[in-house]
């Protein structure tokens, strides 16, 4: 067995990840397609290879609405909601230190880093 912090980390320090459950944290459902124009800079690929590994973790739900063409909507888990609690606290303490802006808390990153790559 590896260290616990470690494989979180793996999981968590992906770059994309946690803006992927933050727009799936702010919109409830949202069909790959919806997601992938939200994020607007990563590759489909990117995106599709973080959910996959979400879904396995249980952090996500993917439910196929329609077989042809295929849509399929995403959602957080209990468990992601919880992870999003524990991001939250992330920002709650940048923002206590001054690492981010007073507003970071309750806004989704996402909208503040559409210019940055």
């Amino acid at each position: 067995m590896g260290c616990e912090l470690l494989e979180i980390q793996c999981l968590f320090g992906k770059k994309w990840t946690s803006l992927v459950m933050q727009e799936l944290y702010y919109n409830q459902k949202l069909s790959f397609n919806e997601l992938s124009k939200k994020l607007k800079t990563p590759t489909n690929k990117m995106v599709s290879e973080r959910l996959s590994r979400l879904e396995k973790n249980g952090l996500i739900n993917r439910r196929v609405i329609q077989e042809k063409p295929l849509q399929v909507e995403y959602s957080l888990t209990e468990k992601g909601h919880d992870f999003m609690d524990v991001f939250n606290s992330f920002k709650e303490w940048g923002t206590k230190y001054g690492i981010t802006p007073t507003n970071c808390v309750k806004n989704n990153c996402n909208s503040c880093i559409r210019g940055i790559n």
